[in-house]
């Protein structure tokens, strides 16, 4: 394996439990400064996250109806200072909750060190993704960021936005039509990598986006399992701010039965099973095989 493609959330880190739980603290915190209920904060929410395309849009709170109807005019800057408290509620909970998973750290630098090269893949905002892997210490290991155009009008404070910035061609776009689980993304970021698809591992825990796209594209892949392992409740209040329109869940179903029955082509329950695959190709035709049995066979 020349190259490893890796998604981000619930693959490097479980984004679903640290984002849900910084999220509803905020939201509480919001609904006491505010005096408004809940349920109403969460429906503005979610209103404007399919008006962005995104559940994750930074200080998406500045432009709750709410908030201008307590506030009024207010610049996006004075904004961030009038709702301190609750954004401070938001980052400590991310603080305390956001995490790698066990063994990620180290399965990054020995690979780096082994001469793979490494690149991260997200739909999530570039400003989101890039802050977390320098939050978690990992940004130095991976050559590239792949992420999703956006329209994000930047961070109200202009001294921290600089604070903030990625180095020199970290950041690479990709086109909103080659969105997962588009085969074609990885096949451009192969091409852009000047990597062989067959010599590429593409790690996700979606086996509709992640591993349907992966095998579609040629490209070998690995199923993060652990990702699908958290709190179904918090799983429960991401839904009910979600970005997806009625159109998005219709195509959603669609794309499961499209991708019925695919298969990884290895399953690892920990990320560092990804050294145990590097040397062994698995045979399309064979049925699916964990890191550990890929070993095995190996030996």
């Amino acid at each position: 394996m020349a190259l490893l493609i890796t998604d981000l959330d619930n693959t490097l880190y479980d984004w679903v439990t640290f984002f849900a739980k910084a999220f509803q603290g905020m939201v509480e915190e919001l609904s006491g400064l505010l005096d408004v209920n809940r349920e109403q904060l969460y429906s503005e929410f979610k209103t404007l996250n399919q008006r962005c395309g995104t559940s994750e849009q930074p200080f998406t709170a500045l432009e709750l109806p709410s908030v201008r109807k307590r506030f009024g005019s207010l610049s996006r800057r004075e904004l961030m200072r009038a709702l301190d408290r609750p954004l401070h509620v938001f980052n400590r909970l991310r603080n305390q909750h956001l995490h790698l998973y066990p063994s990620v750290e180290e399965t990054l630098r020995t690979l780096s060190d082994r001469g793979v090269v490494l690149v991260g893949h997200t739909e999530s905002i570039a400003e989101n993704a890039l802050f977390r892997l320098q939050k978690l210490r990992v940004e130095s290991y991976f050559k590239h960021l792949y992420v999703l155009e956006s329209t994000y009008p930047g961070h109200p404070d202009p001294e921290r936005a600089s604070a903030l910035a990625p180095p020199p061609d970290f950041i690479r776009t990709i086109p909103l039509p080659e969105r997962k689980p588009n085969p074609a993304l990885l096949l451009d970021i192969c091409r852009r990598e000047g990597v062989d698809p067959r010599d590429a591992l593409y790690v996700g825990d979606s086996l509709t986006r992640d591993i349907g796209m992966a095998t579609a594209a040629g490209v070998t892949a690995a199923w993060a399992r652990y990702g699908t392992q958290y709190d179904r409740d918090l799983w429960k209040i991401l839904v009910r701010v979600t970005h997806w329109t009625d159109e998005d869940v219709a195509r959603e179903e669609e794309l499961k039965k499209e991708y019925h029955g695919v298969n990884p082509d290895f399953t690892i329950d920990s990320f560092d099973e990804v050294l145990q695959i590097l040397g062994h190709r698995a045979d399309r035709s064979l049925p699916v095989l964990t890191a550990a049995a890929a070993a095995a066979s190996n030996s």
